[in-house]
This record gives C-alpha cells, sequence and structure tokens, in this order.
C-alpha cells in the first residue's frame, strides 16, 4: 500500500489538514499518511518547493506526495499529476513541483480533471479537501494517472542548486529552518575550508566555514555544511535569519579565490 505524503501550508491550528486525512480515511481505510510539514509559509510555494526537494529521497519508492501551497486556488489555474522516478506527486502548476521535476529522469504528468475521483460537491477555497485528497486516496487503491486527465508537458526546467567554481558565483537563499538557518543553493564542497571563500549578503561578509554548527565557538555567522548537502549559513546557538534579516529568493553572492 503506497504511503500518502502531505505537504501544506495550512499550520495545526485549524482543522484542513484533519479534514483531508478524513476524506483519504474515507474512501482508502488502510491507506497510510505521514505528515511531511503542515509549516510552510502561507503562499510560500518555492520554500514547498525546497522542502519536497530535499526529502524525497527519504520515502518509499511508491510514495505518493500531495502539495497543497496553493495561492491560485478556485482561479484557472491547472492541478497536476505525475511520477518522477516512481513516486507520484499532485500539485498546483505553480511551481512547486519545479525542483523534483528537474531531477527526474522518468517522467509523465497529467492535468487532473476527472470528477470521478473528486468529491461530490467542489468547492473554490478548499481544493485540499475536494480534489487533493480524494484523488490521492483513488491513487493509493490502484487508479492510474491516466484515468485523472489528458497528459501534461510539465516545462523543462534547471536544477536549482549549483557547483561552486573559483571565481565569483552568484546564488541565492531557498529556505530558512526554524533555527534560523540559512540554505543557499550551492553544493557544498570542501574547498570552502580552504580560508579563500567569503560570500556576501547585502553589506554582510561571511569568511568562516565549518563541517558542522558546534565547529564554530564563536557567535560569528559562519558557514556549514548542511545535512542537504547545501552550504547553510548559520550561528552557533543562534538564528542567522534574524541577524541577517534574510528571506527565501534573496541573492548572495560567494567568492572561492
Amino acid at each position: 500500500m503506497p504511503t500518502i505524503s502531505l505537504l501544506t501550508d495550512f499550520g495545526s491550528k485549524d482543522y484542513f489538514v484533519g479534514v483531508m486525512k478524513g476524506v483519504i480515511s474515507s474512501i482508502n481505510p488502510v491507506a497510510r499518511v505521514i505528515d511531511l510539514s503542515h509549516d510552510i509559509e502561507p503562499q510560500n510555494v518555492p520554500q514547498a518547493a525546497f522542502a519536497l526537494w530535499a526529502s524525497r529521497e527519504y520515502f518509499p519508492d511508491d510514495s505518493i506526495f500531495v502539495c497543497v501551497v496553493d495561492p491560485g486556488v478556485g482561479s484557472d489555474r491547472k492541478i497536476i499529476c505525475g511520477t518522477i522516478d516512481g513516486q507520484m506527486f499532485i500539485a498546483p502548476d505553480n511551481g512547486l513541483l519545479d525542483y523534483v521535476a528537474a531531477e527526474g529522469t522518468e517522467k509523465s504528468f497529467y492535468v487532473v480533471t476527472n470528477p470521478q475521483y473528486f468529491l461530490p460537491h467542489v468547492g473554490t477555497t478548499f481544493h485540499g479537501r475536494d480534489i487533493f485528497a480524494p484523488v490521492a486516496a483513488h491513487l493509493s487503491r490502484g487508479v492510474r494517472l491516466r484515468e485523472l486527465g489528458a497528459p501534461f508537458n510539465y516545462p523543462h526546467v534547471e536544477r536549482f542548486y549549483r557547483e561552486i567554481a573559483e571565481g565569483k558565483n552568484g546564488g541565492k537563499i531557498v529556505y530558512q529552518d526554524r533555527f534560523g538557518n540559512v540554505f543557499t543553493n550551492f553544493l557544498w564542497n570542501d574547498a570552502l575550508l580552504s580560508g579563500h571563500a567569503v560570500v556576501r549578503l547585502g553589506n554582510r561578509t561571511i569568511k568562516e566555514f565549518y563541517q558542522s554548527y558546534s565547529s564554530s565557538r564563536s557567535r560569528r555567522i559562519v558557514g556549514v555544511k548542511g545535512s542537504s548537502g547545501l552550504l547553510e549559513l548559520a550561528i552557533n546557538l543562534g538564528n542567522a535569519a534574524k541577524s541577517l534579516k534574510s528571506s527565501i529568493g534573496q541573492r548572495l553572492t560567494l567568492t572561492l579565490e
């Protein structure tokens, strides 16, 4: 039985996530449901795209990811469902799947339009309940993608992360966690430990780089090798995001001599 994993910006205060689980259980009582995260910042599609990218490899090959960060709910935006290297993904067509789509070697996508797999009454403000959840439940029972609607040609997207080369490299912030660690889109390279690397973000300069958070004994912002394989900016026992006043999408440069 495939695992259904939920990724939303609904939070835990309201009833929205619980209702989605109730819909899934009503259609497939033996479905296994995992909460990937419901604390994506409201409408923050890039944050959700990164969380999905950083997580998917740790889930079973037949997992179904239900991704509801959907500022365009009720509009003419499409809902798409596809397979990427064996795993299934349901999401709005708003870029949420860009990071994982860029990685995949075997991909196929469909527009979700078949009301046979929706709830009987579909509103305009809660498609997570009315469309995403029931479609996921039906997929977990063996419904095939081609039954959901017409094929969809997912546009070509480049990988968001980049290698560090000698000289000046342009990059950006792709994620910030609850500890205030700031994730860049640079793949970690041990050359950063050489003492000849500099990151510039706004008017701040970072010149120290370590393999772990605790390796830095100071309260300065340093570069760290993150668990996702990317360069993170962090403060040991502190909050780098607050100190930098940084945000997802903000540009930075890395110079390696």
